[in-house]
């Protein structure tokens, strides 16, 4: 079976499930695509949940961020 092609992520790490679900929830309503993960191992994050997004949506997330959700990082992956 042949791999599959790993592509750029913009990952959004939280501390708390409340954070995550809350992010997916704002994204969902506003249309930033991308969806929840399982933090990869390669993040350090107190929740095992993360926002996997395109990373030309990273700004967009940032900006929905403000004031609505707290997040522990966001790291550029390949996944």
């Amino acid at each position: 079976m042949p791999r599959r092609r790993r592509e750029p992520r913009a990952v959004a790490a939280f501390d708390s499930t409340h954070d995550a679900l809350e992010a997916e929830s704002a994204c969902r309503q506003e249309g930033v695509e991308g969806r929840l993960i399982p933090t990869p191992v390669s993040i350090t994050a107190d929740c095992g949940l993360a926002w996997s997004m395109p990373p030309a949506e990273r700004g967009r997330f940032e900006v929905l961020a403000t004031g609505r959700f707290d997040v522990a990082g966001i790291y550029d992956l390949e996944l």
